[in-house]
């Protein structure tokens, strides 16, 4: 008897648990909608993964993952597939995997905000930041803007290693980044 409410009682913390997991995955996927006319989805973060699928301009997904400028989604077909697609490709809501944020991140966004010159800007760790100018500035600034936006966040939070901000075009990574900066 006691054997058998012992594997009552487990099985229903398994089942609680697994429902838990559940319902944290769909708080942590967004809705995203494909930009590009046709999208290789591969089975990996990068070009080097085979495709698995293709998707088309307005063609909707679930994102819930990334890895650097790749993106994991799901329910982009009725197969339960999921596959990986670059960032660039997709139009994401703007609290896309955004972290929680404490005092000092957010002071440093909203400094990074006010100056003016930048269009976007993304805390990737804590060693490294990546920014896209702002529409007209100058690409030859690029450098220096580089630098201070890297030491402010390196002041800022005071990590104990450098920080490197990369500048990257307003087009997208398909060109490359137009500098790197590193604040010692």
């Amino acid at each position: 008897m006691c054997r058998y409410a012992i594997s009552i009682f487990l099985g229903g913390l398994l089942l609680l648990t697994a429902s838990g997991g559940i319902a944290d995955e769909s708080q942590r996927s967004w809705d995203t909608t494909i930009s590009a006319r046709t999208l290789n989805v591969r089975s990996g973060p990068g070009e080097g993964h085979p495709i698995v699928g293709k998707l088309e301009r307005g063609d909707k997904a679930r994102a819930f993952d990334e890895d650097d400028r790749w993106v994991h989604i799901r329910d982009f077909d009725d197969t339960g597939a999921t596959g990986w697609v670059h960032r660039s490709f997709l139009r994401l809501p703007k609290d896309f995997m955004a972290p929680a944020f404490g005092e000092a991140e957010n002071e440093f966004l909203e400094w990074a905000s006010a100056r003016g010159d930048l269009s976007e800007v993304s805390v990737e760790a804590d060693d490294r930041i990546s920014i896209v100018l702002g529409e007209g500035v100058a690409v030859a600034r690029a450098d220096e803007i580089a630098r201070d936006v890297a030491c402010a966040w390196r002041n800022l939070l005071d990590p104990k290693v450098a920080v490197t901000a990369t500048v990257w075009p307003d087009t997208g990574t398909g060109a490359g980044w137009l500098t790197q900066t590193r604040c010692p």
